[in-house]
């Protein structure tokens, strides 16, 4: 009688991993294409050597290994062989709470040392609201990137936050909106006045071009009745920076550095940045104390009389 072997590929517990990424997890589309593009690389490296890697090719060895490639071959950066490495890491994760394998093999495999960047922010004179007068005649993307502005630089949205922003989530009379972040965390985080000003007359334009609001549907709508691309949001952003003057980066992800910033500047404690920013870790706040702590020493070397 004859006794057959099945063995399940690599490339297919990755594909189990990205659907549970994508549909259970509900991380955004950005990071699940990231996550796939990581892993593919893994792969192409691993078939070099072997056609159709097996489960046991995923190895602490073979991870090594991959890191030494992505730095001593292709000579990238280490932020980017971070990206890479940290996709292995939630890979592994997911393989052993799976019950695949006993302990991920990229567990013990470090992360290579990052240089330390100060992130990219205008100054409170670049966003104070004589920046920004009210509009004549405004067409319903200007309103709409204004919208985004209080959504980001307000409230500290992601940009794939106010993509994904119901209406129902506006909590208009108490001031306040509900956020959905990475991995479907949900946070409350204040709105400001200007905001609320501004909704009255973005629906007003909404009706005008034939958009319905339903409390259920989604605040930003294409003409086809589809949430817009992140793209589209993303360019909002970037005209309205560049109509103020700002020459610098211009994104959406500025604003919410700048949001951040301000706020510690402004006496807040980083605790609560960190609960209105949505982040998991203290430390990924941190970096905006480094900001306001590098603006104070050169304050100090412009001013001082003894520095």
């Amino acid at each position: 009688m004859a006794i057959y072997i099945y063995t399940v590929i690599l490339q297919d517990y990755i594909l189990n991993f990205l659907k549970y990424i994508e549909t259970q997890r509900r991380f955004s589309p950005r990071t699940v294409d990231t996550y796939r593009k990581s892993l593919k690389k893994y792969m192409d490296f691993l078939e070099e050597k072997s056609k159709d890697p097996e489960l046991g090719k995923f190895s602490e060895l073979n991870i090594k290994a991959f890191v030494w490639e992505l730095k001593m071959k292709q000579n990238l950066a280490p932020t980017s062989i971070c990206e890479h490495l940290a996709a292995l890491k939630s890979f592994g994760k997911f393989l052993v709470r799976s019950k695949e394998i006993d302990c991920s093999p990229a567990e013990n495999v470090p992360m290579p040392k990052r240089p330390k960047r100060l992130v990219s922010f205008l100054s409170q004179k670049d966003l104070s609201p004589e920046k920004f007068p009210e509009l004549e005649n405004p067409t319903l993307p200007q309103i709409r990137a204004r919208l985004l502005l209080e959504l980001i630089y307000g409230s500290g949205l992601r940009i794939s936050e106010c993509q994904s922003l119901c209406w129902r989530d506006l909590k208009i009379s108490e001031h306040l909106v509900r956020v959905f972040g990475k991995g479907s965390k949900e946070r409350i985080v204040p709105i400001t006045d200007s905001m609320i000003r501004l909704i009255d007359q973005f629906k007003e334009a909404e009706a005008q071009a034939g958009h319905l609001c339903t409390s259920g549907g989604y605040v930003f709508l294409s003409e086809h009745g589809e949430p817009f691309s992140i793209r589209t949001l993303r360019n909002d952003i970037h005209d309205l920076l560049r109509s103020i003057g700002w020459e610098g980066k211009a994104s959406p992800h500025v604003l919410r550095h700048s949001f951040a910033t301000h706020l510690l500047e402004n006496g807040a404690e980083i605790m609560s940045v960190k609960e209105m920013l949505g982040h998991e870790n203290i430390s990924t706040t941190q970096v905006y104390t480094h900001v306001t702590a590098q603006r104070l020493k050169e304050a100090f070397k412009k001013t001082h009389p003894r520095a």
